[in-house]
């Protein structure tokens, strides 16, 4: 890797700020591996040992590093070697000026070999993503499951600046259903489920509420129901919060934690797509032909 010549893509010259601006700023350095490299010789170039370049990228023992990987550098050090850097921005003029906010967070990718990818992904395999204040490129690659390079070649982006509010493409092609259902819920989807939460779980613990929403993302997922979040609340018959409209009552934020903790994955009830409480329940017989998989307070929960 010594006395390549490196490209970065970004605004490179954050690593040159004087220290008391860079002190409220936070960047990354992102490596993308080349024909040749190893572990040993990234580690030397950027001044760490191979154990901390290892520890910071999750790699393990017997990992094998391909070209085209990207490599989060966790420090900073002086630099060996001459390198000389290339910077890509969309400065058109000399009258056009570059503004860093503080406490924002960048990314800087080193790059020597820069050439976007060809990328063939399906149309229904992309969703659209707003760009939020804090993302970098290196995070949603990271979020997403792909690389710099396939974002910015679905994009056509020549540089990885990104604006707040930016409307970019982003591929799911590598996630699995309930990855893709939390990346692209609604506010108004979160809203509803919160409320069916309230309305069916707000008297138990904080597990049993996340697990009324885990059964109702379950269906959203599974072939048996209805693929919307309203479809499969408002099926009828199927929530008595619905019949007796509790539905309509303001969720409070306990609700929508338990929310968020569903659509983020958590499931306590390992796929019940089914629950009722022995108490109350108007059909125990049907329940009682499914197979239980867990009791949280009042609820059984089952599929």
């Amino acid at each position: 890797m010594k006395g390549k010549y490196f490209s970065t893509v970004f605004f490179v010259f954050l690593l040159v700020f004087s220290s008391n601006y860079t002190a409220a700023l936070e960047f990354k350095l992102v490596y993308v591996v080349q024909d040749g490299d190893t572990l040993s010789e990234i580690a030397e170039d950027f001044s760490m040992s191979v154990k901390k370049l290892k520890t910071s990228n999750n790699i393990e023992s017997d990992t094998v590093i391909k070209v085209g990987d990207e490599l989060i550098i966790p420090e900073i050090k002086e630099k060996n070697g001459n390198w000389e850097y290339k910077i890509f921005s969309d400065i058109k003029s000399p009258e056009e000026k570059l503004s860093f906010q503080t406490n924002s967070h960048f990314a800087v990718r080193v790059d020597p070999g820069f050439k976007l990818p060809d990328v063939n992904i399906p149309a229904d395999k992309l969703i659209d993503y707003y760009v939020s204040r804090g993302d970098t490129l290196y995070d949603l690659a990271r979020d997403f499951n792909t690389s710099i390079g396939v974002i910015m070649a679905l994009n056509d982006l020549q540089q990885s600046s990104l604006r707040i509010g930016q409307k970019i493409k982003l591929p799911v092609h590598n996630l699995t259903p309930h990855q893709i259902l939390g990346k692209t819920v609604s506010k108004q989807e979160l809203n509803l489920l919160a409320r069916a939460i309230y309305g069916e779980a707000r008297g138990e613990p904080f597990i049993g509420q996340i697990a009324v929403g885990a059964v109702i993302i379950n269906r959203v997922l599974s072939s048996q129901f209805p693929n919307t979040f309203a479809e499969v609340i408002y099926q009828n018959g199927q929530f008595s919060c619905v019949s007796d409209g509790q539905i309509n009552l303001r969720p409070n934020n306990t609700a929508f934690r338990a929310a968020r903790e569903a659509i983020n994955g958590k499931d306590p009830t390992k796929g019940a797509l089914y629950f009722y409480n022995p108490k109350t329940a108007a059909n125990k017989s049907w329940f009682k032909s499914r197979r239980v998989i867990v009791d949280i307070g009042e609820h059984v929960f089952t599929k």
